[in-house]
């Protein structure tokens, strides 16, 4: 992770999320607790070999490995205990797969092997593909595929993640693109962790409406693009019967369906300039800033971000977003059904419901809001600091007067076509799912990093392009309808995330 400007702890904190987060490689694998849970049915040799060597390789990495009646001693009423990963191979029988006998859905992560090619693997539209995969996953009740052959081995996770590796590669990629999946497992976010604020904005009133109007004309552009999958209709899926579709629906938190890709605004408001820790206020200047970066006073969170050796003190400032809801068709928005807002407040989310929208509306908070939150608020700290180093930036001045585009899409940017003022990060972090906590610090890290580099070799910074290897990019820049055109018409080149279709290297090298 690039965060030298702030340090993990402070990030955590901006955000609102647990501080004890494995970020790393060796952080993630030193957090797993794995059982291989008891085939139901035969399998074949392939199979059986590949699980063995799976075995093997999660023992000489570090994870800790345990028998199935170890995992089940830890537990409760013939249920492995909390936090463990299942293993399960093959089709098992309803009523005793792996997902019958885990503690909690959201505290166990379940993953399903089988032998043979994931459904829809020679499809080139990214919609089939990721209709075939959340099929997948409701069929056979896990968190994770994993499809085996004699030659390779896929990988594919809820947020639409789609890894091929050879089997002669299996030691590093079972540590580079395996771990991370499970160690920072997708856990979609419910309406109770949040403060819930119905009838609480009008997309069209005038605070709203430059953003209303950006994000529905972008997302007709972004139809076209085939970047972004419409929407997956949990009711369409087949399931092996009532109970799992029930489970389902609970872990979806009563979700309609399922949409890859995110359309967002951040809303424009005043920024704060930050202080030089030198010009301020003595009381501030005694602490002891070599032992921490941030301090709260009076409810107000203080982060002191280092760049290019020179301490600024910022007030972490509210920031607000209006974005599409979870599970919405994100190429057909109704602006009063499909959009919410999202504030971060002193760690603190609050969900706002449009004026007049239906009680039964799905109206779920995006699988991405802490993401969009972070790139929010770190738009907000760089603003800050380049208001007192760069009086007047234009970036600055964006984000107070009208604020910024946010979006996500499973495609990559090639970097030598980004804009000039624009910068790409986050190649080299750990293969997370853009709904974990951890993507949302490695996107603010990676934000402040890029952004310090700007100031010490005197460049512009417009936006930046957050990578997250075997998943997608988040952009942040002016409009979505620009990144929208610009996307489309190859000017600003981008490539739908293909990679069933072959076998990958590690991350970006797959392009």
């Amino acid at each position: 992770m690039e965060a030298t400007v702030l340090s993990a702890e402070a990030i955590t904190k901006i955000i609102g999320c647990k501080p004890t987060l494995p970020l790393t490689a060796r952080d993630m694998v030193s957090s797993l607790t794995v059982a291989f849970y008891p085939a139901a049915n035969s399998i074949s040799e392939s199979l059986t070999r590949f699980l063995d060597r799976l075995k093997a390789i999660f023992i000489s990495s570090g994870v800790r490995v345990l028998s199935y009646d170890e995992a089940l001693s830890l537990g409760h009423n013939d249920r492995v205990g909390k936090g463990i990963v299942l293993i399960a191979a093959g089709e098992g029988e309803p009523g005793n797969l792996a997902i019958d006998h885990v503690a909690s859905l959201a505290d166990n992560v379940v993953v399903g092997v089988y032998y043979g090619q994931m459904p829809s693997a020679g499809e080139s539209r990214f919609q089939k593909r990721v209709d075939a995969l959340v099929g997948a996953l409701v069929w056979h009740m896990v968190h994770v595929l994993i499809y085996v052959d004699d030659e390779s081995w896929t990988i594919c996770n809820m947020n639409g993640a789609i890894d091929t590796f050879s089997l002669h590669q299996l030691s590093e990629r079972v540590v580079d693109s395996l771990i991370p999946k499970v160690a920072a497992p997708v856990v979609p976010p419910r309406q109770e962790e949040f403060v819930v604020r119905k009838d609480s904005f009008d997309p069209y009133a005038a605070i709203c409406y430059e953003s209303t109007a950006d994000i529905i004309a972008g997302a007709a552009i972004w139809r076209e693009s085939g970047l972004l999958a419409s929407q997956t209709r949990l009711n369409d899926l087949s399931y092996r019967n009532h109970k799992y579709k029930r489970i389902a629906a609970a872990y979806l938190s009563a979700r309609t369906g399922m949409s890859y890709g995110f359309l967002s605004r951040q809303l424009p408001g005043p920024i704060r300039t930050a202080i030089e820790l030198n010009h301020a206020h003595p009381m501030l200047r005694r602490v002891d800033w070599t032992e921490k970066d941030f301090i709260e006073i009076d409810g107000e969170l203080i982060v002191v971000p280092n760049v290019c050796n020179r301490r600024f003190l910022v007030k972490v400032p509210q920031v607000t977003v209006i974005c599409t809801r979870s599970g919405c068709d994100k190429g057909n928005l109704d602006p009063r059904r499909d959009l919410v807002t999202l504030t971060l407040s002193q760690g603190r989310i609050i969900l706002g419901l449009a004026k007049g929208v239906d009680e039964d509306t799905d109206c779920q908070p995006s699988f991405d809001t802490l993401i969009i939150l972070s790139h929010a608020v770190g738009n907000a700290i760089v603003a800050s600091i380049l208001n007192a180093v760069r009086p007047n930036s234009s970036f600055a001045l964006r984000v107070e007067q009208h604020g910024l585009a946010i979006a996500h899409w499973h495609g990559f940017i090639d970097a030598t076509t980004l804009p000039e003022g624009y910068h790409l990060h986050g190649e080299s972090n750990p293969s997370v799912s853009c709904s974990t906590p951890q993507a949302a610090v490695y996107a603010l890290g990676g934000k402040l990093a890029v952004f310090e580099r700007c100031i010490a070799n005197g460049q512009q910074y417009l936006g930046d392009a957050h990578v997250e290897p075997s998943h997608g990019t988040n952009m942040c820049g002016d409009s979505i309808q620009e990144l929208a055109e610009s996307i489309h018409s190859g000017e600003l080149d981008s490539r739908a995330f293909l990679n069933q279709s072959r076998i990958l290297s590690p991350h970006l090298e797959a392009l």
